[in-house]
């Protein structure tokens, strides 16, 4: 199962929110879910100044997609992974790992400085693919309501 990884268009919106729902379906319940999806809403973005969705597709089929913001802090273009999801059975053959070479790729050709990814403190898959692929943490928000 060899992954082809491209931008997605227009015509992958309708496989990427099937994608997005099964995304949040399975961190439905999770520590902090409901805020980091109404914090960070947009799961897909054909490309534009803001940032681009990959996808992941074997066999013609999406499996997967990364959605990547692009922010400037202190003058300097951050890009940030919002979005990873790999169905459950395109995991651990190199999918996932294929996106974050693409999202790196992409955000040194639009200029960024460092690559930023967010996950969830109990989805320890989507932590494992980010140190596997050398990004490691550098905060931890803590909150409580008022």
């Amino acid at each position: 199962m060899t992954p082809v990884v491209r931008p997605a268009t227009s015509a992958d919106a309708e496989p990427c929110e099937r994608l997005e729902s099964q995304a949040r379906a399975s961190n439905a319940g999770g520590r902090g879910a409901s805020a980091f999806f109404a914090e960070n809403p947009t799961g897909f973005l054909v490309s534009d100044e803001r940032g681009l969705t990959l996808v992941a597709e074997v066999d013609s089929v999406v499996v997967g997609f990364l959605t990547l913001h692009v922010t400037v802090v202190e003058a300097e273009m951050i890009a940030r992974v919002v979005r990873v999801f790999v169905t459950p059975l395109a995991r651990r053959v190199g999918v996932g790992d294929s996106l974050i070479r693409a999202a790196r790729t992409a955000a040194r050709d639009r200029g960024c400085g460092r690559i930023d990814a967010l996950s969830l403190p109990g989805d320890r898959e989507t932590k494992n693919l980010y140190e596997r692929n050398g990004l490691t943490a550098r905060l931890i928000v803590a909150t409580a309501p008022l």
